[in-house]
């Protein structure tokens, strides 16, 4: 009897492994459009990888086969780093790479200089080599992170300041007489630098995409993560779908943007003005100390 229950779950198991694999249910939309779009960029990566292979060092293998990884497993901690790198114009395997070596000079340096040191007779101990490298490697990866999340602060500020510029320019031409599809592409040539050619490069790739320019600006600042350029397209999405006029649209956030530099700029000077007073304060405390102190000295020594 047990012989023939246990018989009769396998083949019940069977009989439904066998139904699952004729009979496969659909995988979700969504994920299915994810797994394409993930297997279209890597083709186009490695299509781009093949065309100058033999540049390639052994970092940047490592680098490249590290992001593949990190873009298949975990892309959402990879989106990140991603707009960073973006907005800082370095691709992610060139980071990588860079951050790949500076983590190997921190691991190894330290057990290299110990080899070198007990070579010439100091007697440093061995195993403190390679804690000191974990350590050295640890602080190179974090110096790595923090530069590029200050160099992707730098860089949306500064797209930030050419944005408010670009709205008080196009609301002072539609101010003038022109459309706002007359000012956008007129004014956006005129600026210069990197901010802005990127705001016309946007505007002007639009239209052939079948894009507004303000649906163009929103992807810029998906891909930059620039949450300006994201609410200025809600915005521009909004006053169209609402019948609200474009131009007291781009007024209202022409002038929000200017608030909310004048208001960065005031709270720079005061952090400046407090750093200022605090140095001041130090320096005439130690000022004071040390004629304290020599008047101290002088008495216990008189």
């Amino acid at each position: 009897m047990i012989a023939i229950l246990i018989a009769s779950a396998v083949a019940a198991l069977g009989l439904l492994r066998l139904q699952r694999l004729a009979f496969p249910a659909a995988p979700p939309l969504a994920d299915q459009a994810a797994r394409w779009e993930r297997a279209r960029s890597r083709a186009d990566r490695r299509s781009q990888r093949n065309m100058a292979a033999g540049e390639e060092s052994w970092s940047t293998k490592a680098a490249e086969w590290f992001a593949e990884q990190l873009r298949t497993k975990r892309p959402d901690d990879l989106q990140t780093y991603e707009r960073d790198l973006a907005v800082t114009g370095q691709p992610m395997e060139e980071w990588l790479a860079r951050t790949l070596v500076w983590l190997l000079i921190g691991l190894l340096g330290p057990v290299v200089l110990v080899l070198l040191g007990n070579a010439a007779g100091l007697g440093v101990p061995l195993l403190a080599a390679p804690a000191i490298g974990v350590l050295f490697g640890v602080v190179a990866v974090i110096a790595e992170v923090k530069k590029l999340r200050d160099d992707a602060a730098a860089k949306r500020e500064e797209m930030c300041d050419a944005l408010s510029d670009f709205l008080d320019l196009v609301v002072m031409a539609m101010e003038g007489g022109s459309s706002h599809a007359e000012a956008l592409p007129n004014v956006a040539g005129k600026g210069t630098g990197w901010a802005f050619h990127t705001l016309a490069d946007a505007i002007d790739n639009a239209r052939p995409n079948g894009m507004t320019p303000w649906q163009g600006l929103g992807e810029i600042g998906e891909r930059f993560g620039v949450v300006e350029l994201i609410d200025l397209r809600a915005s521009m999405n909004l006053a169209q779908d609402e019948g609200t006029s474009i131009r007291n649209t781009l007024i209202a956030r022409a002038q929000s943007m200017r608030d909310a530099r004048l208001a960065d700029a005031n709270a720079r000077a005061s952090k400046s003005t407090d750093a200022m007073r605090n140095t001041l304060m130090i320096m005439a405390l130690v000022a004071a100390a040390y004629v304290i102190l020599a008047r101290v000295l002088f008495l216990f020594t008189a």
